[in-house]
């Protein structure tokens, strides 16, 4: 019986040798042959490595590393007959959270060696007309991209998440800025401080920004946050936190298929946490089913999904 082949898309600064030992090994067990072991740079997060990984016939992918080494195996896995595994070694574990999957290794493994598998959505985005990208948690623009974008790394290196509070400040004095949004063909326009693309509902800490969402759903969700006072931004973080809305909070989340942000002006924006670049257009459409990936079916009640909460 020929044996399957595997690799490990791997971020060396993540994942460190007593944990890559065990994935190895837990794969050995399993009846993989030896991995095709291919660790990201600093220049690449996963692209080149998982076009190998595929190319060279693998059936089962591992993504091992943050959010970044997640989301770029995922963006090429998606539309392929190869399954894609989770081993989340970073600090966020966006789709390893929204898929309930284990934070640790040993967990991690038990899954992606067993039977259970789901086609989980993807998010196609383009911006400003340039070449597709994908996501598979969220993505936008707004406060978020701004204070990640702007933060200072030789104050963080001296004050650590303090960093994260002065760019919050600078960031601030720059919002809410005017933006015009479609939601399959419908058209809102706000003065916002963040615009959201959703293709799930929970960020750590076991916070629900859109409740309800699900990967495999069919559906995107655009969440967009629009206070004029502090009152408001109160109310919008209470809603957060109960996963309820609040009266008057200022915030609105729709769902549909496909969706464009348009901004006055070019901004950064983020994509699964991580700031990719700068764009005045960002417009996302769902591809349903298109990621094959180890995990669970969900166990958790599921709430109806948002329409134009």
């Amino acid at each position: 019986m020929t044996e399957a082949r595997c690799a490990v898309v791997a971020n060396p600064t993540k994942l460190n040798e007593i944990d890559s030992a065990i994935v190895r090994a837990r794969l050995m067990e399993a009846g993989y042959a030896e991995p095709l072991w291919l660790e990201t740079t600093p220049d690449d997060p996963g692209r080149a490595m998982t076009e190998q990984a595929l190319a060279d016939g693998a059936e089962l992918v591992l993504a091992a590393g943050g959010d970044g080494t997640i989301r770029m195996v995922a963006a090429v896995m998606a539309g392929s007959d190869a399954t894609m595994a989770i081993v989340p070694a970073g600090t966020g574990n966006l789709l390893a959270r929204n898929l309930e999957l284990p934070l640790d290794v040993n967990g991690a493994m038990a899954v992606a060696v067993g039977s259970d598998e789901r086609r989980v959505d993807t998010v196609v985005l383009t911006v400003d007309g340039g070449e597709p990208d994908r996501f598979a948690v969220m993505a936008g623009t707004g406060i978020d991209a701004m204070i990640m974008d702007g933060v200072d790394e030789r104050l963080k290196k001296f004050i650590g998440p303090g960093a994260y509070f002065i760019s919050a400040g600078k960031a601030l004095g720059k919002l809410p800025v005017p933006v015009h949004v479609t939601i399959d063909g419908h058209r809102h326009k706000r003065k916002a401080i963040i615009c959201l693309i959703g293709n799930c509902g929970e960020l750590t800490g076991n916070l629900e920004l859109i409740p309800g969402a699900q990967p495999d759903d069919g559906l995107l969700y655009l969440y967009v946050a629009f206070p004029s006072r502090p009152s408001h931004l109160l109310k919008a973080l209470v809603r957060l936190v109960t996963r309820r809305p609040q009266k008057d909070d200022h915030v609105r989340v729709w769902s549909g298929k496909k969706v464009e942000i348009r901004l006055e002006e070019k901004d950064s924006y983020e994509l699964d946490g991580d700031v990719v670049g700068e764009g005045r257009v960002l417009q996302a459409e769902v591809d349903p089913g298109s990621l094959r990936i180890r995990a669970k079916a969900p166990h958790r009640s599921l709430e109806a999904a948002p329409k134009s909460a």
